[in-house]
This record gives structure tokens, sequence and C-alpha cells, in this order.
């Protein structure tokens, strides 16, 4: 929404096309749109809401390959699709490994923004 837009950017990322719909207009993008960081954060919130990491996920080291290839607006609807894109047991701790997620948002099947996440990952005790 318009208000999830400017109360993410006023704290996060103040541009005026993320803050002021009316300055917005005039910037490059034509109107009011959604900070990229706000966008990466909606499809890692998507994919944590599944449980499908829950009890596993030890946090991460970092992304990487963002893209943000199209802008997202007020009232847009977000969907995020995850491949695991490789994984491998840490070299220092036997209870863990790294998996890398590679994230494909879109919006009307409009890739939007992509990116990979890699997070640490607690084994199964066999």
């Amino acid at each position: 929404s318009e208000k999830d837009i400017t109360t993410f950017a006023n704290k996060y990322d103040p541009q005026p096309f993320h803050i002021d719909k009316n300055l917005a207009k005039y910037s490059l993008y034509g109107g009011l749109i959604a900070s990229g960081f706000q966008t990466i954060a909606i499809g890692a919130g998507q994919w944590l809401r599944t449980g499908l990491q829950e009890g596993t996920g030890m946090g991460g080291p970092g992304l990487c390959d963002i893209r943000w290839l199209a802008p997202v607006r007020p009232g847009d609807i977000l969907e995020t699709t995850i491949e695991i894109t490789n994984s491998r047991e840490s070299k220092s701790k036997p209870d863990r490994g790294l998996v890398w997620f590679s994230y494909t948002m879109r919006n009307n099947n409009e890739v939007v923004a992509t990116f990979t996440a890699i997070i640490l990952i607690k084994k199964r005790s066999i």
C-alpha cells in the first residue's frame, strides 16, 4: 500500500520517489514506488511465513546477485518463487551447511526482482 511504502522508505530509504507521491510524479518512475530493499524484504518474508525453514535456519552470511528489474507500486501483488541452487556442508561446523536460495519475485507475471540468499541451515541428526 502507499502507506506501507512511505513508512518503510521514511525510515530506511528516504528518496523522493519512495516518500512523496507528488514529487514522485516528476521522477523517472512517474509515481510512487517501493524501495528495492522493501521489495526483497517482502520476498524473504513470504518464504519465511511458509514455515519450511522453521527450526533449521541459523541466519546467513549475506545476499548476492540482487537485481531490481521493474518498479513495485502501491497495490501491486507480489508472488515469490524460490529455487535451491546450491548447497554445501560447513567446512568448520559439522552441524550445519550453507544453502543458496534463489528468489524470483513477480507482479502479474512480470519479474520485478531477483536475488540469492545464502543461509546457514542446521543439519538433521541421523
